[in-house]
């Protein structure tokens, strides 16, 4: 599995001011089992996030992540 996650928001200079601040995540993995694991998240394929796609705060993808492939993790997390 690859978690691709950016580290801050998009530079103004970049995406002009009235950007969105929101950080896109994009995970990759070969096992369809892996992503069967949050499926219940509402993600979609493709490394594009739909309009519609859900906004989490960081703290709170963590939060999902590990308890989808902590230690002890849950099935079909959140």
């Amino acid at each position: 599995m690859l978690v691709f996650l950016g580290d801050h928001q998009p530079a103004p200079l970049i995406t002009g001011e009235d950007a969105s601040r929101d950080v896109p995540i994009t995970i990759v993995a070969r096992d369809p089992k892996v992503l069967d694991q949050i499926s219940a998240w509402g993600w979609q394929d493709g490394l594009k996030p739909a309009p519609r796609s859900p906004v989490w705060k960081m703290s709170d993808f963590r939060d999902r992540f590990l308890t989808a492939f902590g230690s002890h993790p849950q099935p079909h997390a959140r």
